[in-house]
């Protein structure tokens, strides 16, 4: 494989028949998927995919830490562009509210439904041109990324 990380989108490993899956990949949008598996330490984990190839890792952790991971925007099937964001649930295990902004200078608010995974982490899409995203929580935090354009 030439030393790249690839997945298949809908394959579920399991030790044993029926045993709970140690890893589960599904599609998320456009060209993202993402795989919840255990880290070498025993503590979750989620890897991002795009197109395939490993994006990003985001292991649980109790040290706190950056919350909104990461975000991406692409456009899907030619024509409908699409946002993404990604994080780790807060400390007492709450969603945040994530907001993807469309436009620079006056910026449309698009709220996103986040979906939380098991582990402790989220994911979040949102359709149109996307320019931010802006992840808050209850106590009042907020975390703000530009999305970076999908390969």
């Amino acid at each position: 494989m030439n030393g790249v990380a690839r997945m298949d989108a809908t394959r579920e490993v399991r030790q044993a028949a029926g045993a709970r899956p140690t890893a589960l990949t599904w599609p998320v949008a456009g060209p993202w998927s993402a795989r919840l598996t255990v880290s070498r330490g025993g503590r979750p984990a989620l890897e991002v995919y795009e197109h395939g190839e490993l994006l990003d890792v985001v292991v649980a952790s109790t040290l706190g830490g950056q919350l909104l991971r990461g975000a991406r925007r692409a456009v899907v099937d030619g024509q409908r562009p699409t946002g993404f964001a990604w994080g780790r649930l807060d400390a007492a295990g709450r969603l945040p509210a994530v907001v993807f902004a469309g436009g620079r200078l006056r910026p449309l608010w698009r709220p996103a439904e986040p979906r939380e995974l098991d582990g402790g982490f989220w994911l979040a899409t949102a359709p149109g041109p996307l320019a931010g995203v802006v992840a808050s929580w209850p106590d009042g935090h907020r975390e703000r990324l530009r999305p970076s354009r999908a390969s």
